[in-house]
């Protein structure tokens, strides 16, 4: 698919699935006025070519894993080779290159810290063509990219497009059936409950009512995404921020607003916030920048050091091209 050959209808119906990821084709097609078969083949259409794609992964808190922000430092010209090896790896969610003072920037993950602290220390570090690691540990994530939305659609589809409201569920500890659950959604978050059933080793009605829990329990994200050159936004920047402690809800509460951010984490390190957002050129790297300090004085904040990214490996799971479209994806759960 040519970037150009894009249109309304397909950004609408990417923004349809951003809100009900596995919405019927009918209710789509309904809402944006198309014939359901159409919609079915224009989306066949953006996720065969990497263009758009919808999948699933469990919630940060979900069985007490813990998640960092590593910046990487590597020799010289190895940046894209240590990006490509750790972009292949379980245990990466996400790998960035960057400018400024690091070469990578990755979100990894474990199960508790000293697991956290082995993974880095032997896996990372010792990657050939790393030079040296920097971590900071993720100690809540206000706001990330599963809540970004393309705004193609008027108030009043957006509304008819929001899923039925669950009763909530208390989380449970997750099973066997529930994780390889979580690895299918992970290739298709649209697969049919059929195919779901089959490729899991259980009854259709098993996997409806365990995949309603995990939802109804917030375990479960589903997330519809778009190559980030096909958005408007084709350029990301990473801004390491820090508010005084005391002002961080009320920072974050006022972050949620922007409508560049995609991804805002606190962090236990000298930021206490880093912030991912997307942008539309280079030039916005510091004015908007310039319009968050002025805008969050009052709450101390400040920005500390920022990076653009250069290219982008690895995104929740999905390795993709230099153009920003899926290629691959990296199952994000352990089934051993």
């Amino acid at each position: 698919m040519q970037d150009q050959e894009l249109s309304e209808l397909d950004l609408a119906i990417v923004n349809a699935l951003q809100i009900h990821p596995r919405a019927p084709w009918s209710l789509v097609g309904r809402v944006l006025g198309v014939d359901p078969v159409t919609v079915a083949r224009r989306w066949q259409r953006l996720s065969d070519s990497g263009a758009a794609w919808v999948s699933g992964h469990t919630a940060p808190a979900t069985d007490d894993r813990v998640m960092a922000q590593v910046e990487i430092v590597t020799a010289a010209a190895q940046a894209t080779r240590v990006a490509e090896v750790l972009a292949r790896d379980i245990a990466t969610l996400s790998v960035k290159q960057t400018s400024g003072a690091r070469d990578i920037l990755a979100i990894v993950w474990a199960y508790g810290l000293d697991e956290l602290a082995d993974y880095i220390g032997e896996r990372v570090a010792r990657c050939p063509g790393v030079r040296s690691t920097r971590s900071h540990v993720i100690t809540a994530a206000p706001f990330e990219g599963s809540r970004w939305r393309l705004r193609a659609l008027s108030a009043e589809q957006r509304a008819r497009l929001h899923p039925p409201e669950r009763p909530p569920a208390p989380p449970e500890p997750l099973r066997p059936l529930d994780r390889r659950l979580v690895v299918a959604l992970g290739e298709d978050g649209r697969m049919p409950l059929s195919e779901l059933a089959g490729r899991t080793g259980t009854s259709v009605a098993t996997a409806r009512r365990r995949l309603g829990h995990l939802l109804a329990a917030g375990q479960l994200v589903l997330r519809c995404s778009l190559a980030r050159p096909l958005t408007g936004w084709p350029v990301t920047a990473v801004y390491f921020a820090s508010v005084p402690a005391g002002h961080l809800d009320a920072a974050a509460a006022a972050l949620r607003t922007l409508p560049e951010l995609r991804l805002c984490t606190v962090a236990a390190g000298p930021h206490n916030l880093i912030l991912d957002v997307w942008l539309r050129g280079v030039h916005d790297v510091h004015r908007l920048e310039a319009h968050l300090e002025q805008e969050m004085a009052h709450l101390g904040f400040r920005v500390a050091d920022r990076a653009v990214v250069l290219r982008t490996e690895k995104n929740v799971g999905r390795i993709l091209d230099r153009r920003g479209h899926s290629v691959a994806a990296v199952p994000l759960e352990r089934l051993g």
